[in-house]
């Protein structure tokens, strides 16, 4: 007999289990990549090819609402990515002693702007292309979130926690400009309490390496990801970047068999099977 609770709980740590496969396989690729690429940049660029460098970025372009995010540096910002968060209860305690007990911050909005930029490797300049990244995170327009919509899913938080992108040196939360452009305020005091915007920059004249798939568009290298090389951004250089790889790998393989093992013994319970 088929008992449909257990069943419904194999499914669901099965999908997790295989979750966890994808992840370790995106952590083997990129320390693949990373690994293999090294930190040398060819004297030629070929279109298709696998590239990793190292430079002092260029910004040509700002992104969208850039002026706005009250950096202490006065460079220009080539990119960022953000994202939106709030306090969300589920279980308010009106006994609570302390000011937001039994809340949680949930991240509800992010992605990924960019202006054009390129990247100084002391052979050439190489333009970024991140729309790889915006597309495979399916990342928010900054210019169209809405803050009525609060509802934290997988896909609201994937381009601030990209695997992708690892970007320290330069943090901002809460600019001001930018809080009352996205909550449509008038003055300051106009921004909800429980809300949140924070953003991590790259910026004109810092060292940025970069490992991605070459295009060349009209002879001039561009540096994108593809199905088959992602793109890799990191201001910590690409030792530091890939640090953690070898341990992601492990944990979520190890994680993957041991949730696969008991989802087939709550499978094979459900289903009637032993």
């Amino acid at each position: 007999m088929v008992d449909a609770v257990r069943t419904l709980i194999g499914v669901g740590l099965l999908a997790s289990s295989l979750w966890c496969v994808h992840r370790a396989i995106i952590a083997g690729r990129l320390y693949r990549s990373v690994s293999t690429s090294g930190n040398r940049s060819p004297s030629t660029l070929v279109d298709g090819e696998k590239v990793a460098i190292k430079g002092t970025v260029n910004v040509r372009d700002l992104p969208p609402l850039s002026d706005s995010l009250s950096i202490d540096e006065e460079e220009s910002v080539g990119a960022y990515v953000w994202r939106l968060k709030e306090y969300q209860s589920y279980n308010y305690n009106l006994d609570a002693e302390e000011s937001g007990a039994d809340m949680q911050m949930i991240t509800y909005a992010s992605g990924i702007e960019s202006g054009t930029f390129t990247v100084d490797d002391g052979r050439r300049e190489i333009r970024i292309d991140t729309d790889w990244l915006t597309e495979t995170h399916d990342s928010a327009d900054i210019t169209t979130v809405s803050p009525d919509w609060t509802v934290s899913t997988g896909l609201s938080k994937r381009s601030w926690r990209s695997t992708y992108i690892q970007l320290d040196e330069h943090w901002t939360v809460n600019p001001i400009p930018i809080m009352e452009y996205i909550f449509d305020a008038d003055a300051p005091e106009e921004i909800p309490d429980d809300e949140f915007f924070e953003a991590r920059v790259i910026l004109d004249g810092e060292m940025l390496a970069v490992c991605g798939e070459v295009s060349m568009e009209q002879g001039t290298p561009v540096l994108q990801g593809s199905d088959k090389e992602p793109l890799v951004l990191s201001d910590q250089g690409f030792d530091e970047f890939s640090r953690s790889l070898p341990y992601q790998i492990l944990k979520y393989g190890l994680v993957a068999g041991g949730t696969a093992a008991i989802a087939s013994l709550a499978l094979a319970n459900g289903l009637g099977i032993v």
